[in-house]
Formats: C-alpha cells, sequence, structure tokens
C-alpha cells in the first residue's frame, strides 16, 4: 500500500507542470510610411498562437489580456475597443482589429488598425498611416524574433495547492510510517 501512496504522489506532483499560465506578450511597432506619426504598443495573449492556421484572440473569449498603443504622444487602449481582436497567421501577427477616439472637437485623436494603421489628428484632419509588426517582449535585442517562447510557464494558484498538497500528503504519510513503526 506504501508504494501505491508514493505512486500517487508522484504522479500529482508530474501534473503540476501541465497547469500553469502560460501568457505571452508581444511588442508592437507602427511603422510610418505616410505622414510623421509611428509608435508603439504592446499584445498580451493567453496563450501563444497556433503555428499553423489562423488564431483569433479576443477579450470576450478571454484570449486577449492586453492592448496599448502610444502614437503621437496619446495612448489607445483596450478599454477604449473592448470589442478588438488580434490575429495571427502561421504564428506570425496578420491583423489587429482596433478603433479609438481620443478627446473632443478640437484636441480629437482617431486611431483605426486593420492590417495597417492609421492616425487622425488636428481634430482628425491630418492623418498619419503605415504598417503594425510585432516582435516577443522577450526576444534578444537584434534578433527579430516572431516565435513564441517554448517555455516559461508562470505557476498558477491551483497548480501551488496541488503542489501544496502533494508535500503535505508525503509529509503525512512519513509521519504515519515513523509512528507505526515505533509502535
Amino acid at each position: 500500500m506504501s508504494l501505491s501512496r508514493t505512486a500517487f504522489l508522484f504522479a500529482l506532483l508530474a501534473a503540476a507542470p501541465a497547469l500553469h499560465a502560460s501568457s505571452i506578450t508581444y511588442d508592437v511597432m507602427l511603422s510610418p510610411t505616410s505622414g510623421p506619426y509611428g509608435g508603439s504598443g504592446t499584445i498580451t495573449l493567453a496563450s501563444a498562437p497556433a503555428s499553423s492556421g489562423i488564431t483569433t484572440y479576443s477579450q470576450a473569449a478571454g484570449s486577449l489580456q492586453g492592448l496599448t498603443f502610444t502614437i503621437g504622444n496619446q495612448t489607445f487602449s483596450l478599454a477604449g475597443d473592448p470589442s478588438a481582436t488580434v490575429e495571427f497567421l502561421n504564428g506570425q501577427l496578420y491583423n489587429i482589429s482596433f478603433a479609438q477616439t481620443i478627446g473632443a472637437s478640437p484636441n480629437r485623436f482617431i486611431l483605426d488598425t486593420s492590417a495597417v494603421y492609421a492616425f487622425y489628428y488636428n481634430d482628425g484632419q491630418a492623418e498619419s498611416a503605415g504598417s503594425l509588426t510585432a516582435a516577443l517582449d522577450n526576444a534578444a535585442p537584434g534578433s527579430g524574433s516572431t516565435q513564441p517562447p517554448s517555455s516559461s510557464p508562470t505557476p498558477e494558484p491551483g497548480t501551488l495547492l496541488l503542489v501544496a498538497t502533494a508535500l503535505a500528503g508525503g509529509a503525512f504519510f512519513v509521519f504515519r510510517r515513523k509512528r507505526t513503526a515505533h509502535s
């Protein structure tokens, strides 16, 4: 019976790595092709995109955890467009559908994205436009990597509880075994 308890404890500990959070953050660059304004931003996803096919992330599905852009000294965020979506095709950024207006006339700024971006300034009368690219924020400088890391999990509370339960169970069995041996 002691062997089965030990096997059970090892099974619990072996299952712990499968229960982890794997959020991924990408740095986004907005590079102008017309107009003076480019910018940067971040995308935080609940999990890495699939290496083949289209992977779509949204706040409603719980898969898009964060989205921010800073351009022309203005900051736009997911709170301004909770219906925003981010798509990856074969593991590469494909499209960000986002629209937000900040301020009111005469200090109104608008950012629209859909595979490219358009930033409207001067109360919406002037435009900068360009391309969007993304790279992992933990990529080595100059590497240009856009693939998610192979592993850098962050333990979830459930994982920590599972490990603590396994350790407490193991301590109980050792205590019980010593107590039985002394009787």
